[in-house]
């Protein structure tokens, strides 16, 4: 069955050398080479350097795939920035922009702010729409203005919704071109999110067809298996706090696991986001939830390992993944990317 891919990717080091760089470009190339759809990178600048120079950097490298922001959120990029970044990035690859959008999460709680409401994405998401089609729209109240709009490439630019409530993927059906789902890929997580972003595509006589649901995975591949699947904790310790922070009603969480999850979120440690070694992976090992975390999130493992779970997650209905390099040395990053294009790829085209 053939799987479209994207690919999240960091820039190596937090922030690059000009040896550094080149390797960086060199990944881009390697990537961007085997045909994968979409290259993102993520716009949290708690964990690394500015998302707009490495999405720059990814634009000139890569030659074909659609390349964008993976996501952003609508607190600390004001929509007419945001405009005229992806107006930009839109002119330099010649019509292959693209940005997805979530409520925010490192990125803004690390600064003192909250996650946005379904309502400013709502809102942030029609202002930049309407700022590239008609160059003017308003935000938060506000009126909104720019001057260049006839000069776009596009005067729409896809934009993707990052959804793991049942409301936000209902959101995403009725005002995005797709929805990328953090809910998980199990067999039952993936009908269930298909579902509700139809139904919100419906609530709004949109052909459910035309709004494209992506799922995120949360990846590791290394010829050691068991070396991936520890590779993978962090990660995956983030989006289960991600994803079921705001409940776990409506979200295919088995009974036996909801009072432990709920404690987990309850006690997250946000400094420790994503950081291998931190307190959060060792407090989801202690509460016995790395195993369903991993069922429930991870592709992890060697090739072989990869090839039968994306193969189960086709079957189940997620034809379009997100997967990731792992940040850290970028010889290794594309070590892996050439693993992935090579013996994966191929079975899934």
């Amino acid at each position: 069955m053939k799987v479209r891919f994207g690919v999240m990717v960091s820039g190596g080091p937090a922030f690059p050398n000009r040896l550094e760089l080149s390797k960086f470009e060199e990944l881009i190339k390697v990537i961007d080479g085997y045909g994968v759809d979409m290259i993102g990178t993520y716009d949290t600048s708690f964990i690394g350097g500015d998302a707009y120079v490495r999405s720059t950097l990814i634009a000139q490298a890569a030659s074909h795939a659609q390349v964008g922001i993976h996501p952003t959120n609508p607190l600390t990029r004001e929509p007419q920035i945001m405009a005229a970044f992806l107006a930009s990035i839109d002119a330099m690859t010649e019509g292959r922009a693209f940005m997805d959008i979530a409520t925010g999460d490192s990125a803004v709680y690390n600064i003192g702010m909250k996650a946005s409401t379904r309502a400013r994405l709502e809102d942030y998401i029609t202002c930049v729409q309407d700022l590239l089609s008609k160059g003017e729209s308003t935000y938060d109240g506000r009126p909104q203005r720019v001057r260049w709009q006839s000069e776009v490439v596009r005067g729409h630019i896809p934009i993707t919704l990052c959804a793991e409530g049942p409301q936000t993927l209902h959101l995403g059906g009725r005002v995005c071109d797709g929805v990328i789902a953090g809910t998980g890929v199990l067999p039952e997580v993936i009908s269930d999110t298909i579902a509700r972003v139809r139904a919100g595509a419906e609530s709004e006589n949109r052909n459910p067809d035309d709004v494209e649901v992506w799922f995120t995975t949360r990846s590791s591949l290394d010829e050691d298996r068991d070396k991936a699947i520890r590779g993978i904790h962090a990660s995956v310790s983030s989006i289960l706090n991600h994803s079921m922070r705001f409940g776990l009603d409506n979200k295919n969480v088995p009974t036996q696991f909801r009072n432990k999850i709920q404690e987990y979120v309850e006690g997250y440690e946000l400094y420790d986001h994503v950081l291998e070694g931190g307190r959060n992976p060792r407090r989801m090992a202690d509460l016995g939830l790395t195993d369903y975390a991993l069922e429930r999130y991870a592709l992890a493992g060697d090739s072989n390992d990869w090839i039968e779970r994306i193969g189960a997650m086709a079957d189940a209905g997620a034809t379009n993944l997100w997967i990731s390099v792992e940040r850290g040395d970028i010889e290794r990053q594309i070590h892996y990317m050439k693993l992935f294009g090579e013996e994966i790829l191929p079975k899934f085209q």
